[in-house]
């Protein structure tokens, strides 16, 4: 997660060349269903903990926020069992309804998340298992993903308040940056910009279409218009190789922002076959040039193959075992195994308690 970029207008000449047959604009993708050679799915203590977001440690413990069970649980690989809580700790947050969703691990170990309830970000130091809270300065303003960039600042969103929130860590201060309207949701960090995915409210029929970016020198904001309208671009990560990858939940595309000729980029996508996918939140494999998704809608985990990625071929999916998992957020852990929350639909009551692991 520590590509960085050198010019905006060479940048990408490599993936470029690398992807040049095969990368072509809403291209259709084939899909085939895909048994992995093996789905596993670990109980969280809590029932209807409803878990989200999630990330690893550099010891390979795997942290993960729960929103309906109000902790922050942790996972040790070689200790689970399928099926059963063994293996899972919980951290219980010092306030009721601080509804942890979205959660990342900075580079010394410390466990980062954010409270959409509580309208604070929190930090859990595993050395101790003290919980200290951040109050952010506008109100309500429900903060989501969160980012550590090179300078090991605490970048997330500010959804109902249309700001980007900047963490101190050391001093302890929260900065806000105003943005335009269109609710940031995800957001990634490199040398010279804050990325930012901004998809509206679609639950009320708010609908916003924009990634936006925020200049760190100068603070000034600018934003990138993805077709349709109801595109609703939403999840957002950063490959090893500096490259920015995006979700568009309703279009039903995984996207890249392409620096190779002009600034600002322009968009390459994908279009996923089918209706209703739900494609919310992805992570690259750069090393073997997979895209992996999560297709809530389908309850499945999506990959695109990017040597693949032409029309009539690309995609594979990976059924879960759990109806209804309507699956969050994932992670990649070091052997490539892809990582996943079961959140259940839980802003309509339907809740679920499980981590699952796909082995490809």
């Amino acid at each position: 997660m520590e590509g960085g970029r050198m010019n905006k207008t060479k940048k990408y000449f490599f993936l470029s060349r690398l992807m040049a047959i095969g990368l072509v604009m809403g291209g259709v993708l084939a899909t085939n269903t895909t048994h992995a050679e093996s789905i596993s799915e670990y109980l969280t203590p809590t029932a209807d903990s409803s878990p989200a977001g999630l990330d690893f440690d550099s010891k390979g413990n795997l942290w993960f926020a729960e929103v309906n069970g109000n902790k922050i649980g942790k996972l040790t690989p070689g200790d689970v069992k399928p099926g059963t809580s063994d293996g899972i700790v919980e951290y219980e947050l010092p306030h009721a309804n601080s509804k942890p969703q979205y959660l990342m691990v900075s580079r010394d170990d410390i466990v980062w998340f954010s409270e959409m309830g509580g309208n604070r970000i929190g930090r859990l130091d595993p050395a101790t298992g003290i919980i200290r809270e951040y109050d952010i300065p506008t109100p309500n303003s429900e903060p989501h993903h969160l980012f550590e960039s090179k300078d090991r600042k605490i970048w997330f969103t500010e959804f109902e308040a249309n700001k980007i929130g900047r963490l101190d860590p050391i001093m302890g201060e929260i900065k806000e940056f105003t943005v335009n309207e269109g609710h940031p949701h995800d957001l990634v960090v490199d040398d010279e910009y804050v990325w930012y995915t901004q998809g509206g409210k679609f639950w009320a029929q708010v609908f916003a279409n924009k990634i936006g970016y925020l200049e760190l020198e100068s603070g000034k904001v600018g934003e990138i218009v993805i077709p349709p309208k109801k595109s609703v671009p939403h999840g957002m990560a950063l490959a090893s190789d500096g490259t920015i990858w995006f979700t568009q939940f309703f279009a039903g595309k995984i996207s890249r922002l392409d620096f190779s000729e002009e600034f600002p980029p322009k968009v390459v996508d994908y279009q996923i076959p089918g209706k209703r996918i739900g494609a919310h939140d992805l992570v690259v494999d750069y090393n073997k040039r997979w895209v992996w998704f999560v297709a809530n809608h389908k309850d499945s985990i999506g990959k695109l193959d990017l040597t693949e990625a032409e029309p009539g071929a690309g995609i594979q999916w990976f059924p879960l075992p759990t109806k209804g998992a309507h699956p969050s957020n994932l992670v990649l852990d070091k052997e490539g195994n892809v990582w996943f929350s079961e959140m259940g639909m839980y802003f309509r009551g339907r809740y679920q308690n499980k981590i699952g692991k796909l082995v490809p």
